[in-house]
């Protein structure tokens, strides 16, 4: 996820290269600074920027609060009895992840973009310093975890659609769940680069006060490097770029069957498999729906790491919050689709939530969604 004190940390990254670091006497520096009105690529970007951050705080605060409230329903949904599957079991770890991601941002957004703050100190004190620390890794964690789990669903309904013989033993909910535990565990591990990068510094606010800042750590700037290089490759690749291409490739053969399949069931006027295709499609808006939002938050950060300062500050930083918005649209909108393509999701949530009178009257137990 993209924030205030992200682009600190990937500015200093930056610059550290150039040996522009801040000195190390750290308490009689200025706060650090980030130059986001030099017009390298125009005006159109800034002005861009300056615009949707008036509406920001409010809209993603309001993605956040519905998305954690659509995740529940989520959960509470496809652990019913007739909801049991391996690909639901993997859906409810995505939904509890994208929680974990939704749950973290909703403090940073009121206390960054919807709170009036009466002081330079009171926005930019040690406790928010800490919990921005933590808001950093956390949320790029959870969001990992989240990528992978699409990645997971996606390789599971290939194979379900691909190899139909042999997919019960492969997509077991024993190893679906291995599937989840695994993500859960190995993605935390992967960030320790970035936990040890970051520290928290304390600079002078100018005015006798006393601000705090998420800062590179004096352990990366001694070997900053190779933790440098391990941080741009773990984050901008593994974390983004990697998941986009595998879901990229494996929607693609899901599309490819589909087709043969509806081919197929021309052929022999056959409708045994429509349900099946039916919840293919709707695993496909989804994967298609983490593609739209994730892969330019992706591509920009790859560029980042091939053009530098320049493309960073005037380009990346201008578009980095509606990079955040559409993350947490992603993980707020699955419920709709779910809602929307599946007739045995609607009738489990119908009668658990609805009047009588909305309710239908039988559920057909289902293998997925």
């Amino acid at each position: 996820m993209h924030d205030l004190q992200s682009n600190l940390n990937l500015q200093t990254y930056i610059n550290s290269s150039q040996k522009e670091q801040y000195p190390d006497n750290s308490s009689n520096d200025n706060p650090p600074y980030i130059d986001f009105d030099y017009p390298y690529y125009g005006d159109a970007l800034l002005k861009y920027r300056n615009t949707y951050n008036s509406v920001h705080g409010y809209l993603s605060f309001a993605c956040c609060v519905f998305g954690i409230t659509a995740n529940i329903l989520n959960i509470i949904v496809l652990t019913r009895k007739n909801m049991i599957s391996p690909t639901n079991a993997i859906l409810i770890g995505l939904a509890v992840s994208d929680i974990f991601v939704m749950s973290s941002y909703i403090p940073f957004t009121y206390h960054n973009y919807i709170r009036n703050h009466v002081s330079e100190e009171d926005q930019f004190s040690y406790g928010w310093a800490v919990f921005t620390l933590f808001h950093q890794h956390f949320t790029l964690v959870s969001h990992t975890i989240s990528s992978w789990l699409t990645v997971t669903v996606a390789i599971w309904r290939f194979l379900a659609v691909r190899f139909p013989q042999n997919s019960t033993v492969w997509c077991s909910m024993y190893r679906a769940k291995c599937a989840i535990l695994a993500t859960y565990l190995v993605c935390p591990i992967i960030g320790i680069p970035g936990y040890l990068s970051s520290t928290i510094r304390r600079f002078d606010s100018g005015n006798g006060g006393e601000v705090y800042f998420v800062h590179f750590s004096r352990m990366s700037q001694l070997h900053n490097k190779l933790l440098q290089n391990m941080i741009f490759w773990i984050s901008s690749v593994t974390m983004k770029l990697v998941p986009c291409v595998a879901l990229t490739g494996i929607s693609f053969g899901l599309i490819k069957v589909l087709y043969e399949r509806n081919l197929r069931r021309q052929r022999l006027r056959a409708d045994a498999d429509r349900n099946h295709d039916r919840t293919t499609r709707m695993l496909l808006a989804v994967l298609m729906l983490f593609l739209f939002t994730e892969f330019p938050s992706g591509l920009l950060a790859l560029l980042t790491g091939i053009l530098g300062t320049d493309f960073f500050n005037h380009v990346y930083t201008n578009f980095g919050e509606t990079m955040d918005v559409l993350a947490l649209i992603n993980n707020a909108i699955n419920f709709i689709i779910y809602c929307t393509m599946s007739q045995q999701f609607r009738n489990t949530f119908a009668n658990l939530f609805l009047p009588s009178f909305f309710k239908s009257p039988t559920i057909v137990s289902a293998s997925t969604v």
